[in-house]
């Protein structure tokens, strides 16, 4: 009940935000001359004080119309959870980029401001604050990449420089990344671009590899059918694709082997290596297979 108050009082007051932005836009618009009267008396320097009042009204209006066009689209990914949401997580930032360009362009144009001289005085003041603000301006530029072409996104789980989780917000600055024991970890994004980074959901597939090794009295037949017959039985494994045994070393105490299995999600890792260790080990115990171990023998002088 409370909570159908509050998300009725939240309409209810957007309602009246809206009357309202739509009632100034018009009396601005269509009577300048009545908001240039009503504020005769105060002005900015060079700014009516009209214009000012339009190009607020316009910024607000903007953004207030790109803000409702990202609530239209979580709104649809919440009915189609199997859709990719990373793809529609990257069109919310630019819309929220695109949303802020428009709305800080129109209103200083609203204001009178010839944008012209402005570029000239960026274009002076960029040697000085490309030095001073390279590091920022590099995150930025590679946080757009990011968005653009999509090596990472949302929801996805990597690996980057020794750090591993999931990828929760591409920031203008960063990304943030939730690691596996609930920590939050900001990245910055010109280390993505620039690194080394293994996204491990990006194919849906996955594949757990598993190595053991077992003693030269074994019947290394047996041990190979035994092997596959544990990998075929995985819960995770991909029905379609036939998991892979292979004999890969004579070692110096065991003879290795090495199981390659293909399971449906990528996201399952740790689990089917799990259970693929431990069904392997109940395998090779019931036929009285040895794994060998090293051992050392310390004898101690008296």
């Amino acid at each position: 009940m409370k909570k159908l108050k509050k998300s009725w009082m939240n309409h209810f007051m957007h309602g009246i935000l809206w009357i309202l932005l739509a009632t100034g836009i018009f009396y601005a618009w269509k009577y300048p001359a009545v908001t240039k009267r009503l504020f005769s008396g105060i002005s900015l320097p060079k700014i009516d004080l009209a214009d000012v009042c339009q190009a607020i009204i316009f910024l607000i209006v903007v953004l207030y119309v790109f803000r409702f066009l990202k609530n239209l689209i979580l709104k649809w990914l919440e009915k189609h959870p199997k859709e990719n949401k990373g793809v529609y997580y990257s069109i919310i930032k630019l819309l929220g980029y695109v949303g802020w360009i428009i709305g800080l362009w129109g209103s200083l144009s609203l204001m009178g401001l010839n944008l012209q001289n402005l570029a000239i005085i960026f274009g002076a003041l960029s040697v000085g604050i490309g030095f001073g603000l390279q590091t920022i301006v590099n995150n930025f530029v590679s946080g757009l990449l990011i968005l653009f072409e999509r090596p990472i996104s949302v929801g996805d789980w990597i690996r980057v420089n020794g750090q591993e989780g999931i990828v929760k917000n591409i920031r203008i600055r960063a990304t943030e990344l939730e690691t596996f024991d609930k920590s939050s970890i900001l990245i910055p994004n010109a280390t993505i671009i620039s690194g080394d980074v293994v996204n491990v959901t990006r194919q849906k597939e996955g594949r757990v590899i598993v190595s053991v090794g077992v003693s030269y009295d074994s019947d290394m037949h047996l041990v190979e059918k035994l092997l596959r017959k544990c990998a075929e039985a995985l819960p995770e494994a991909k029905t379609t694709e036939a998991p892979v045994v292979l004999m890969t070393e004579f070692a110096d105490s065991s003879v290795n082997f090495e199981v390659r299995v293909i399971i449906e999600k990528a996201t399952d890792g740790l689990a089917a290596r799990h259970h693929l260790m431990m069904s392997i080990w109940d395998a090779l115990q019931e036929n009285n297979i040895e794994i060998p171990f090293p051992q050392r023998v310390v004898h101690l002088d008296k």
